[in-house]
């Protein structure tokens, strides 16, 4: 009994740090310089040059590291991972610009394809007006193949997504997810199913908690997004 215990042990011991591995790699800090010479910042986490890469968009007043919780679930499921700092936040610095910020997506984008990073399976995800960056900023890139939004608005922060939906995303799917009490989203959401049809699909959940809390609050929320990245991010 004593040496069957000692062998699972030591089988557990030996496997701990390639499960690691696989959940999570260590990130670089990476930059690239925007249109009017801003300085943008994230943590990049490679798997596979082949692979597809989620670009990830966090909320207003926060940084890349709100995304840490969830990183390895995204990188255990085989995706690259790009979580950078938008305009106005943490090590980008600078001024909050919703403008600009669209177009820094359409930056990470020719940056991941610089590096050599398959250039048509990105897939955006984000939280708040960060997930309303990301329905624009998908729409913008034929490389893009989904976005998903936790709790985006309609016209959040001067962010309107009705030509996104509507002319550069047909043909595509995205998934939003919100709570049915959260109520930007719930005024929001229904218009953007009304705009395009069959580009939106909608995960609701109860309560009102907001963006990125669903995933802390929501046991299946995560899985939902992994089964939805597995389905279409090509």
């Amino acid at each position: 009994m004593f040496r069957r215990l000692l062998f699972v042990v030591l089988v557990c011991w030996v496997c701990l740090p390639t499960l690691s591995v696989v959940a999570q790699s260590a990130p670089t800090v990476v930059e690239t310089t925007a249109s009017d010479g801003l300085v943008l910042r994230g943590d990049f986490y490679l798997i596979d040059a082949g692979r597809p890469t989620i670009l990830l968009l966090h909320q207003l007043y926060t940084n890349r590291t709100s995304w840490t919780p969830y990183i390895g679930a995204l990188t255990g499921a085989g995706f690259n991972v790009l979580a950078v700092d938008l305009r106005g936040h943490g090590q980008t610095r600078g001024r909050i610009n919703w403008a600009a910020a669209i177009t820094d997506i359409s930056v990470w984008f020719n940056w991941l394809r610089t590096q050599g990073i398959r250039g048509d399976a990105f897939i955006t995800m984000g939280s708040s007006i960060g997930s309303s960056l990301a329905i624009v900023g998908c729409a913008n890139d034929a490389g893009c193949r989904t976005a998903v939004a936790l709790s985006p608005g309609w016209a959040s922060n001067g962010v309107r997504v009705e030509d996104a939906l509507k002319t550069g995303l047909v043909g595509r799917k995205i998934l939003i997810m919100h709570t049915v009490r959260d109520r930007f989203p719930a005024l929001g959401v229904p218009q953007m199913v009304q705009a395009a049809p069959d580009v939106v699909v909608v995960q609701t959940y109860p309560g009102n908690v907001h963006g990125m809390d669903m995933l802390r609050r929501e046991e299946t929320a995560m899985q939902r997004i992994l089964e939805w990245l597995a389905a279409y991010s090509g």
